[in-house]
């Protein structure tokens, strides 16, 4: 449906969202008897509310607001786990220092080098 010309230059200098009563008056509209008025108002009433949807998405996906989210995200997921982790090491205190003995002493001997002289081989077929 083609729009006069008096409707299209109201419509491009008016690039807000509708009042409230605006909305109402566009919705009364679209239940009129008169067919091409209320198919106006429909189109008028879903241009609407497409601007606000796409306005809201616009919001949504701001590069500067996506950026403070994805750094609380990532900031509360680091303190979880690690408080986390603390209170599985506060829980379990003797496998982890059985754990870290072990560690150290693999640490001190990979810093010493690996002395193979005094390694002995027992093979279990022989029994020796």
């Amino acid at each position: 449906m083609a729009e006069r010309p008096d409707e299209m230059s109201e419509r491009d200098e008016q690039t807000e969202q509708p009042t409230p009563d605006e909305t109402e008056e566009l919705r009364q509209r679209a239940q009129s008897d008169d067919e091409v008025e209320a198919a106006r108002a429909q189109v008028e009433l879903t241009r609407a509310e497409m601007t606000e949807t796409v306005d809201a998405l616009q919001e949504r996906l701001d590069p500067e607001r996506l950026k403070e989210q994805a750094k609380t995200q990532a900031r509360n997921t680091v303190r979880s786990t690690g408080s986390g982790v603390l209170e599985t090491v506060r829980q379990n205190l003797i496998p982890v220092a059985v754990v870290g003995g072990i560690l150290g002493l693999l640490l001190v001997r990979w810093l010493r080098g690996w002395d193979t002289t005094n390694t002995r081989v027992i093979d279990l077929r022989r029994g020796r």
